[in-house]
């Protein structure tokens, strides 16, 4: 029985993705132990993964009111310089034959390269390459946003951290928070079809587009879904972590304030339903909602553009009306508009109008229904976890002969 690490950010959009290939690989007979975060501990320990703790807390920077990639990447360099030590002996110690690293897990990445251990990438995401996203100033300027003094000051204490972890581990150091999404792996699985990704052509042989890595999820302690009727249901979404957007979900209720649609909101732990006021019957807000059940339901997902939501919305038919909030957000609205596969909605697009407009647009068009089949049939037939697990063989294997 061969082991398997793994390393990830606790963020679900990074470990849910982890979660079917886990599976795949534990019914494959090997033993994969799997570093995370506490909070997703029965996750893990639900796809057969032996966990252990990553003991360091990012959600103060992971719920700012203005989070920036400048203050993660910090704040990941910090991690990595305080457990690089313990996590480099219990690894050694395991003697894996591969370890399977999130896109975005720095000290994952630096424990596979100093210890010599065969690498595969895990990116959640598009593969990242030219192209894909847009030019290094602009997404600076994006990144650091209304702070960019703070913003600045972290990049330089990122530079010097990790000059100093680079000379300690013999790895590169970080110039920008921006080199911390990194596609370094000897293979890189991403989970997405070639149908979808931009560019798809311009990546190597060692990139395997697997398509989505989505699996049923047992939601524990989520209450009902409300009751439902016959009229065509709008979700609405922005996710896990960009979603302290109250005025947003009350421009949505502005929208489909006539009864036309079921409008069922899920506005996260951050915010109160509460808040938004008494409803009317046809409306419902909830801290969170078992999305993929939600999904089977719904005729138009109103989305932050999240890979994970949206690979789930297409895999059910589902158009999407896109309002990415941040990082690769934006690139995978762009995707969707460029498909035809619903909507981008821009910043100054976000009002009342414009979103009752856009779904108006999407309901019931047969030509979006099409397209939208068209690219599940492109998931369904990437090969999924199973895929992914003979990749991580295959590197196993090259490795022991």
């Amino acid at each position: 029985m061969s082991s398997i690490v793994v390393f990830t950010l606790s963020a679900l959009g990074h470990v849910h993705p982890t979660l079917p290939i886990v599976t795949e690989l534990v019914q494959r007979g090997h033993h994969v132990v799997y570093y995370c975060g506490e909070e997703v501990r029965k996750k893990i320990e639900s796809a057969g993964a032996e966990f252990r703790p990553v003991r360091w807390d990012f959600k103060p920077v992971e719920r700012a009111r203005q989070p920036r990639l400048s203050a993660y990447a910090l704040e990941q360099a910090r991690c990595a310089d305080a457990l690089l030590p313990q996590l480099l002996a219990e690894v050694q110690a395991l003697e894996p034959a591969c370890v399977l690293v999130d896109f975005m897990c720095l000290w994952g990445r630096l424990v596979a390269r100093t210890l010599g251990l065969p690498l595969v990438n895990l990116s959640s995401g598009f593969a990242l390459g030219p192209g894909v996203l847009p030019p290094r100033p602009v997404l600076m300027a994006l990144d650091l946003g209304p702070a960019p003094m703070t913003g600045g000051r972290e990049v330089l204490e990122l530079r010097r951290l990790t000059r100093q972890l680079a000379q300690r581990y013999h790895v590169e150091p970080m110039q920008t928070q921006f080199d911390l999404l990194s596609m370094d792996g000897d293979d890189v699985i991403v989970c997405t079809a070639q149908a979808f990704q931009p560019h798809a052509d311009r990546f190597l042989r060692h990139v395997h587009f697997v398509g989505p890595s989505v699996a049923s999820r047992a939601e524990a302690g989520v209450a009902a879904l409300p009751p439902l009727d016959d009229r065509p249901l709008v979700y609405v979404s922005l996710g896990t972590v960009f979603n302290q957007k109250l005025d947003f979900f009350r421009q949505c209720l502005r929208a489909f304030a006539d009864g036309r649609y079921q409008v069922l909101l899920s506005v996260g732990e951050s915010t109160d339903p509460a808040a938004l006021g008494p409803l009317p019957d046809h409306m419902h807000a909830r801290t969170y909602v078992p999305q993929l059940e939600v999904l089977q339901r719904t005729a138009v997902f109103i989305s932050h553009a999240g890979m994970n939501s949206v690979s789930e919305a297409i895999t059910q038919g589902v158009p999407v009306v896109a309002v990415p909030q941040a990082a690769d957000q934006f690139t995978i609205a762009q995707r969707i508009a460029a498909l035809g596969v619903g909507r981008n909605l821009l910043p100054f697009q976000r009002n009342a109008r414009s979103l009752r407009a856009a779904v108006d647009a999407l309901i019931e068009n047969a030509e979006v229904q099409t397209r939208c089949r068209a690219l599940g049939e492109a998931f369904a037939q990437a090969g999924g976890p199973a895929r992914a697990a003979r990749v991580i063989e295959a590197r196993m294997t090259s490795r022991a002969g």
